[in-house]
């Protein structure tokens, strides 16, 4: 496979794609949205200036494809939780810790991919929507709680329940002045079992 060189940095094109979205996530971190541009990020990455187009056209096709490459990535934290976790029933716990810990370790994939403006909201367990995490819960949520013979409006709104209780613990968990004594990771799980437990019927 053909690398690309420049100053003795050498890169195949399949890492090098990779490679291109997250300095991207760091550029935008840093300068803005509106400042990333192919040709700062090849430089970042110390390549050619023609090196990012033969992974993307454009700013636009790069931004696209860094959501579609950050959201894969979360879907995919969410399925190990679920394939592991599926029969426990600390499956809903596990899972939101799940998901507040990809954005716990990963700060930079929460503020780009909530920046988003395109990015699906379907609550309804009757429709399938493009928003692969989302789906994700909903499908796990939805097979649990029909076993208790809820409504599909209950059940939707036990999903964004949920859904605000994990989102809002990722926005706390990527403040920078966060203090909260003890290792995280533990403490999450912790949090995310109270307020299950304040919601119990």
């Amino acid at each position: 496979m053909e690398a690309v060189f420049l100053e003795n940095k050498a890169y195949h094109h399949g890492d090098l794609k990779r490679e291109l979205m997250e300095k991207g996530l760091v550029l935008i971190s840093r300068y803005g949205e509106d400042k990333l541009s192919l040709r700062k990020l090849a430089a970042e990455c110390g390549v050619s200036n023609a090196a990012p187009y033969a992974h993307f056209k454009n700013k636009d096709e790069l931004l696209a494809e860094m959501q579609n490459y950050v959201m894969k990535r979360f879907a995919k934290e969410l399925e190990k939780a679920v394939k592991e976790y599926g029969n426990s029933d600390k499956l809903f716990i596990k899972l939101g810790k799940a998901y507040v810990m990809f954005f716990y370790k990963n700060p930079l994939y929460f503020d780009f991919l909530f920046s988003r403006k395109n990015i699906e909201i379907q609550p309804s367990v009757n429709k399938s929507g493009k928003n692969e995490p989302l789906e994700i819960l909903k499908k796990t949520a939805s097979a649990y709680f029909l076993k208790f013979g809820l409504s599909d409006r209950e059940i939707e709104n036990k999903i964004m329940a949920m859904w605000a209780l994990v989102h809002g613990l990722s926005a706390i968990s990527v403040m920078p002045n966060l203090e909260l004594s003890g290792d995280f990771e533990e403490r999450a799980e912790e949090i995310i079992s109270s307020a299950s437990a304040l919601r119990k019927e």
